[in-house]
């Protein structure tokens, strides 16, 4: 299980809308930046949509969810397609998986009524995948760290008869 928490802006609230303009952009559900009266469960978990993401993917799915950044438009505008060929590039054919995309585009949802709710995420195909045990991750871990090594040593060898090959005897 995994917890994340920063309670910098934390604040005990009653049940109803909230409207004060805080957090990190590039975190911040659309509502927020439009400065709108938002849900404070939606929009943690837009937040951690876009958290999730960058754990799955190296990078952040777009500087900030407005209609006008390029990326966030994308999804905006229907065209996920664009938006997952974008951000496939340098990354292994079907990368991203169907299930994983279908997740991450409902919790992006510029409207926060179709967004999912935390059940709905944790009852997702995506979320319900099986977990590889620590077993097979140290297993993982050591094939990669030998293939690695492998391609160094590879990498050291050429370097060695670059070098022999530029002596003149």
């Amino acid at each position: 299980m995994l917890k994340i928490a920063d309670f910098g802006f934390a604040k005990a609230c009653e049940a109803g809308k909230l409207t004060t303009y805080l957090g990190t952009a590039s975190y911040m559900a659309p509502e927020i930046h439009l400065r709108q009266a938002y849900d404070g469960k939606s929009v943690d978990l837009f937040a951690a949509g876009i958290v999730l993401f960058i754990m799955y993917s190296g990078t952040p799915p777009f500087g900030k969810a407005l209609p006008s950044d390029p990326y966030y438009k994308l999804l905006c505008t229907r065209k996920q397609r664009t938006f997952w060929a974008a951000h496939s590039r340098n990354k292994p054919k079907d990368y991203y998986s169907a299930e994983f995309k279908d997740l991450i585009q409902g919790m992006f949802q510029f409207d926060p009524k179709l967004r999912p709710t935390l059940d709905q995420v944790k009852g997702h195909p995506w979320f319900k995948k099986e977990v590889l045990t620590q077993e097979e991750i140290t297993q993982r871990f050591a094939q990669r760290k030998q293939q690695i090594e492998e391609a160094h040593e590879r990498e050291r060898l050429a370097r060695i008869q670059v070098m022999e090959g530029q002596h003149t005897y």
